[in-house]
């Protein structure tokens, strides 16, 4: 599984963390699943990507619109040279369907979101995702450049994700220790 730093242009300190997976990595995932279960020849982009035109139909579109922390952190140590903080986060990630027979595939995904189908494809991949619930689905008033209305369906699927954050940790390889006679050293007032 591949690793990104946080801050990869500035050359500080933050260089050192490492976060996985990375959003990409979770985009990537997603999209594979989607690729899987969706008619063949249907194309899959991420959202909120400037100067992208919209595929012919039929596409889907996946936007990350949330991520909250689920569970206390975690901590893991190397005994060398690092610390791994592990922190579970739900994701949320809008899906929109565009496209005849949009509303069937919607369905396709939402029934197999909510199945074991979903679990095992994620287990077997290299990215820690875990299908959890889908929000119902809803039909968007969508209307093209040419003002025509296009069937777009959209729904909110929750996944928990174990973020890992890895970073330099000190550790004491040895402790020099010096005796000391209390009593001669420090006597006794009386």
């Amino acid at each position: 599984m591949g690793r990104r730093r946080m801050d990869e242009s500035s050359g500080d300190a933050a260089d050192h963390y490492v976060i996985s997976p990375t959003e990409s990595e979770i985009y990537t995932a997603i999209r594979a699943w989607l690729l899987e279960i969706l008619p063949s020849g249907m194309r899959v982009i991420q959202g909120q990507q400037n100067r992208q035109a919209a595929p012919r139909d039929p596409f889907a579109v996946m936007t990350i619109i949330g991520r909250e922390r689920i569970a206390t952190n975690g901590w893991t140590y190397d005994g060398t040279s690092t610390r791994t903080v592990t922190e579970q986060v739900r994701i949320t990630m809008q899906i929109s369907l565009f496209g005849p027979a949009s509303s069937n595939q919607m369905q396709l995904v939402t029934a197999l979101w909510r199945d074991m189908q979903a679990v095992d494809y994620f287990r077997n991949q290299s990215v820690p995702v875990c299908p959890l619930t889908t929000s119902t689905t809803r039909q968007l008033g969508f209307i093209t450049g040419e003002r025509q209305y296009e069937d777009c369906w959209s729904v909110d699927l929750s996944m928990q994700v174990n973020l890992t954050v890895t970073m330099p940790q000190q550790f004491a390889t040895s402790i020099p220790v010096t005796l000391i006679e209390v009593d001669t050293t420090y006597r006794p007032t009386e």
